[in-house]
């Protein structure tokens, strides 16, 4: 019995949040006062331990006379970078998890109006680095940039090293098509006396369909012992499979039905004949043509 209390005490335990109600954030940067003439600002704060989010908000002139709330948003992770104009701001954040949330921490922060953008940073919002997609036609988008004329968009095909196309726009994003390949996209502001150094993501534009999954065990006819363990072999151009398992030969009701990203799936079913085959699916979110159909006995 008392096993028993202490076990259920360790499993009550595990449980248990950490209360944050006076966990103060200790900010890394930037530092209470900081004046700068950089207008794209990276918050940084430590870890505490116990919270699974953060609350930042920044707001223009101080929390005692909001004129303009400019940012309220939760984060993960211990760093957060956001475009200011220039101003006089304050920011606070705070940490927080499912049971409490510690007191804000709030410091001064002062953003100065400059014509040289050179040491200016030009923040890329969308696609994401490293983006995969089967669509040709993308809007590539930017943080806009105080003091910045316009700005200049480049697709440089990262095969030939070919500049694809390059442009000057007043706006914050350009919407362009692409064939099938690998691209750096990149954007600069830039002035009548200054501009900034170009920021850039890849993306890769693929309408390839992958190869199809190879299946492996059981093989065609085998006969088996429930639960069986399937397996099949994943080529490199594919991320994941969709698994489906029949009841019978018609293959029109799938007793099994799962997008997974692993090889190997443990089926458990009664005595019967079996149906399985696969389609692969790539990064880009293409789709492979179906695998052989392969029958197979419980018993």
């Amino acid at each position: 019995m008392l096993f028993a209390c202490l076990a259920a005490s360790a499993c009550t335990k595990d449980f248990i949040e950490k209360d944050l109600s006076k966990k103060h954030i200790t900010v890394l940067a930037p530092p209470n006062g900081y004046s700068t003439t950089t207008n794209s600002i990276t918050f940084w704060w430590e870890e505490t331990e116990g919270a699974n989010e953060y609350n930042i908000q920044i707001v223009k002139p101080s929390f005692s006379w909001v004129q303009l709330l400019v940012c309220d948003t939760m984060v993960e992770g211990t760093k957060f970078t956001y475009t200011l104009v220039p101003g006089t701001y304050q920011w606070r954040i705070r940490c927080l998890n499912g049971s409490s949330d510690g007191p804000f921490t709030t410091l001064d922060l002062t953003v100065d109006s400059t014509a040289n953008i050179s040491g200016q940073t030009l923040v890329l919002k969308s696609p994401a680095a490293n983006y995969f997609t089967k669509t040709v036609t993308n809007t590539f988008k930017w943080d806009t940039l105080y003091n910045a004329a316009d700005y200049r968009f480049q697709v440089i095909n990262l095969q030939n090293s070919a500049t694809v196309t390059d442009i000057t726009t007043q706006a914050d994003s350009f919407s362009y098509t692409l064939a099938e390949g690998q691209y750096k996209w990149q954007v600069r502001g830039q002035n009548a006396t200054s501009n900034t150094l170009y920021s850039s993501r890849n993306i890769t534009i693929d309408l390839t369909p992958p190869t199809v999954s190879t299946l492996l065990l059981p093989t065609h006819k085998d006969t088996v012992s429930s639960p069986d363990t399937l397996t099949w072999s994943r080529n490199s151009s594919a991320m994941a499979d969709s698994l489906f398992i029949y009841p019978d030969s018609l293959i029109s009701s799938p007793q099994v039905q799962i997008y997974t990203l692993n090889t190997s799936y443990i089926f458990s079913s009664g005595n019967g004949d079996y149906f399985w085959r696969l389609k692969s699916r790539d990064q880009a979110g293409n789709w492979s043509s179906w695998s052989t159909l392969r029958k197979f006995w419980i018993q």
